[in-house]
């Protein structure tokens, strides 16, 4: 493996990114959002903001900022850029949410602000993108999982400017047909770019790597891995013609969005089989606890791509609501948390121990962690998130906020073992006095990695 250093913004992005997440939970869990409000609501849409931009994308820029350069074997290109996209895409989502409660009647807000946090966000995703294209141009060749990135990338800005488009024809800054158009059409692409083609093609670019690396697998190559980006870039180029479609015509393009979900769905299932082939290659063994977390994560993944399909053949609302709950909070969430579990030891003992390596004896990765704990964190979590889609396809809210509860409970439960991760706090005691590092940054010290 290429040599790295370790990104210094990479914990401040994945600190943010929770508080997101436990706010978006502690909305659900009184009740705010669908389906006590309405799917397209301000209120639903607060809370989907906060999943989807807050907590999945800071995740997963966070993440692209420290594994993107081992992917390619480069630094990472302008790294200055980082601190100033952490700082757009919070400060622009917390005036598109305000923008969204001036819709719902909150006190003092304006639904104005809505296209003017939409435009900081994009510029966020546009520091963003700049500094991780030109670390995968730097490389003399891209391996398949880079390959994921760039396009999940492209797809991102095409969600952002979307969104942003969207924002100003719900502030009644675009009129006419076309703004009619784009609020009746244009939403479900506006998700598609950025559910399916950001953060799932992100999370399988990354997810190729780090289950290679962490279960000692060999890359994966052959027909499998390139059927499933072949059928990934059909599926987005074909949004593309739908968005083209909408653009010059103001209508649906509905064969296109067709063609799209067939292709999204051979991309998915040959993925889930080059996943199992992976796990089953792998020279570890023994699965750590983030790896036996993962696999929940691809298990919601096949379950709710196999919901969305079955709620677009039955036109079921609450199906398709269901769906978007499994993928988003059980699939990206899911391997979310897992993944952020073993990084957090991982970045943490690579800070402290790393430089000791060779001079002194070192505690193991495993060493930073409780996995006994965590493990029925993991369980709790997993089983809500099962609980949570069922409500919604049953039409149960109090069922829901029950199960948002628990999904809050467990979300802290976990946060709490990553802060004692980097509290060192779990150490056995030959090691247990060793300073500890800060908490979101780590040492202006560049340390390496293999």
């Amino acid at each position: 493996m290429q040599m790295a250093t370790i990104s210094r913004w990479t914990l401040a992005f994945f600190g943010c990114a929770l508080v997101a997440l436990l706010l978006a939970l502690l909305l659900l869990t009184s009740g705010y959002g669908y389906p006590n409000a309405a799917v397209a609501a301000p209120e639903t849409l607060i809370v989907v903001h906060l999943i989807m931009i807050g907590w999945l994308s800071l995740l997963m820029l966070g993440a692209l900022l420290q594994f993107l350069p081992v992917l390619v074997g480069r630094e990472l290109a302008l790294p200055r850029l980082a601190p100033m996209m952490l700082a757009a895409i919070v400060s622009g989502l917390a005036l598109l949410l305000a923008g969204f409660g001036g819709l719902s009647g909150w006190s003092g807000a304006n639904a104005d602000l809505m296209p003017l946090g939409g435009s900081i966000i994009l510029a966020g995703f546009v520091l963003g993108a700049i500094s991780l294209f030109a670390t995968l141009l730097s490389a003399k060749s891209l391996p398949l999982p880079a390959g994921f990135v760039a396009v999940a990338l492209m797809s991102a800005l095409v969600a952002v400017l979307m969104g942003d488009t969207l924002a100003a024809a719900l502030a009644g800054l675009v009129g006419g047909d076309f703004s009619i158009a784009l609020v009746t059409h244009g939403v479900s692409l506006h998700a598609g770019f950025g559910l399916g083609g950001w953060l799932t093609l992100a999370a399988v670019g990354v997810s190729y790597r780090l289950l290679a690396m962490f279960m000692i697998a060999p890359e994966r190559k052959g027909l499998w891995p390139q059927i499933a980006f072949g059928a990934a870039v059909l599926a987005l180029a074909m949004l593309c013609g739908v968005l083209g479609v909408l653009l010059v015509s103001s209508t649906s393009w509905a064969l296109g969005l067709g063609v799209a979900g067939a292709a999204a769905l051979a991309a998915l299932a040959a993925y889930l089989a080059d996943i199992t082939a992976l796990y089953r290659s792998r020279r570890r063994r023994a699965l750590e606890l983030h790896m036996v977390a993962a696999i929940g994560a691809f298990a919601m993944l096949g379950l709710g791509a196999a919901l969305l399909f079955w709620a677009v053949i039955g036109n079921s609302e609450a199906g398709a609501a269901a769906a978007v709950y499994l993928l988003g909070l059980g699939w990206l969430s899911g391997l979310g948390l897992a993944m952020l579990y073993k990084i957090i030891a991982f970045l943490t003992w690579l800070e402290c121990f790393a430089p000791l390596m060779g001079r002194t004896p070192t505690p193991r990765v495993q060493d930073l962690v409780r996995e006994n704990h965590a493990r029925h964190w993991f369980a709790l979590y997993f089983a809500a998130t099962l609980l949570g889609g069922a409500a919604i396809l049953l039409s149960a809210p109090a069922l829901l906020q029950g199960a948002a509860a628990l999904q809050l409970a467990a979300v802290l439960l976990l946060a709490h073992q990553l802060i004692r991760a980097r509290r060192l706090a779990d150490l056995p005691e030959p090691w247990r006095n060793h300073p500890r590092p800060r908490l979101l940054m780590p040492t202006p010290r560049q340390r390496s990695f293999p």
